[in-house]
């Protein structure tokens, strides 16, 4: 099993399709930097955020690449062929640097990409999808199947004595070079395949710690580096952005992948709670609960994706899916706090410290041996 991405990438076929339907323009200019010899990790990483800032639907995803919130590992044919062990070694050292940004506030994405004009040309089928499920496996230390929904985690630590920690779920998402101009082109990324994960519940939290910190930093005269903001500073404005990526999806031969869905008509005798944001008007007349996909955003690797089929077959089936992590916070909606909020893992308890503070006027019991006060004052007499 030691190269079993090797073999896994000799397997791979090349799509008769792509040779009279090219890249998409913005996908084969990245092409022209990635696959040039002698381009750099660095050049591969900039033309990468720069096209993730322009061509990502997802909002957040564009977000975090123009402030530079994403940290990225970039592996070369030449990784997968040198062996597994190369490459999880490699994937595991950039994903602790992440790891300890992100505790730092300083990053809340991470993408892993594949750069391989083999993958890029290939066909969609199982071969592709076991290579997938090999890198996913290397990088999440487990073993991944697909039609499955994988987390990574993620975490942020508030500066001060307490240093409250919170964790995050963070959801594993593949996307490939071969989607593009096929119905699930909002999956597509140049180069080859990869992984993305992007909290967005940390972005938002350490957002607004950095701007806090920030002024605190700007106050005192300080010299610490500034930390990141966005205009994500709230959950609430979360779901208008999760709601404005939907409605940004691709139109394709087939239509749009994911869809908003239209609010019920008769809102009294609706299970739909209020919104908790004031949306913009086009939004308005849209369910900010869940919306509808052709399929699942949250499963790690579907199996939609490695078919050859350009137009979505007529048979594929929808989900139901959710933007209700973003603000429901419920008993019955674990993943507010798990993705939306965040757990707190480190940190005194604010019942705790007022509690602690109240104990201070109350008396106790001590050895009177053990105070020397106490003790000069029974001496005298």
């Amino acid at each position: 099993m030691a190269d079993e991405l090797a073999r896994l990438l000799a397997k791979l076929t090349t799509d008769s399709w792509r040779a009279t339907s090219p890249f998409s323009p913005e996908v084969a200019e990245c092409h022209r930097v990635m696959f040039d010899k002698t381009s750099t990790t660095r050049d591969i990483e900039s033309c990468l955020s720069g096209w993730l800032q322009k061509h990502q639907p997802c909002l957040f995803g564009r977000i975090a690449a123009k402030v530079g919130l994403l940290s990225y590992c970039i592996l070369t044919e030449e990784d997968l062929k040198e062996g597994d062990e190369r490459v999880r070694a490699k994937i595991q050292e950039t994903r602790t640097e992440w790891t300890r940004q992100g505790f730092q506030g300083r990053k809340s994405g991470f993408v892993i990409l594949v750069v391989s004009l083999t993958i890029a040309r290939s066909i969609p089928d199982p071969n592709l999808q076991a290579l997938a499920q090999r890198l996913c496996s290397l990088y999440l230390l487990d073993d991944v199947l697909p039609e499955k929904v994988y987390m990574d985690e993620i975490f942020l630590e508030m500066p001060g004595q307490s240093a409250t920690t919170w964790r995050w779920h963070v959801g594993a998402n593949y996307f490939c070079a071969n989607g593009d101009k096929r119905w699930w082109q909002d999956h597509r990324i140049p180069g080859g395949l990869g992984f993305s994960m992007n909290s967005v519940g940390h972005m938002v939290k350490s957002g607004v710690l950095a701007g806090k910190l920030n002024e605190l930093n700007d106050i005192l005269k300080g010299n610490e580096d500034p930390l990141v903001t966005t205009k994500v500073e709230s959950l609430g404005k979360a779901l208008e952005m999760a709601m404005r990526t939907i409605w940004l999806a691709a139109q394709t031969s087939s239509g749009k992948a994911t869809r908003l869905l239209p609010l019920p008509e008769d809102r009294n005798s609706s299970s739909v709670p209020q919104c908790p944001v004031e949306l913009p008007d086009f939004l308005k007349s849209f369910d900010h609960c869940r919306y509808e996909g052709y399929y699942h955003t949250d499963i790690t690797i579907p199996t939609e994706y490695f078919r050859a089929d350009v137009d979505r077959p007529p048979t594929q089936s929808t989900y139901d899916l959710d933007f209700t992590y973003l603000f429901n916070d419920t008993i019955d909606n674990p993943a507010h706090s798990t993705m939306g909020q965040g757990r707190r893992v480190r940190g005194v308890p604010e019942v705790t410290r007022r509690v602690t503070k109240r104990n201070r006027g109350m008396g106790e019991s001590v050895p009177i041996a053990s105070c020397a006060r106490l003790r000069d004052i029974l001496d005298s007499k």
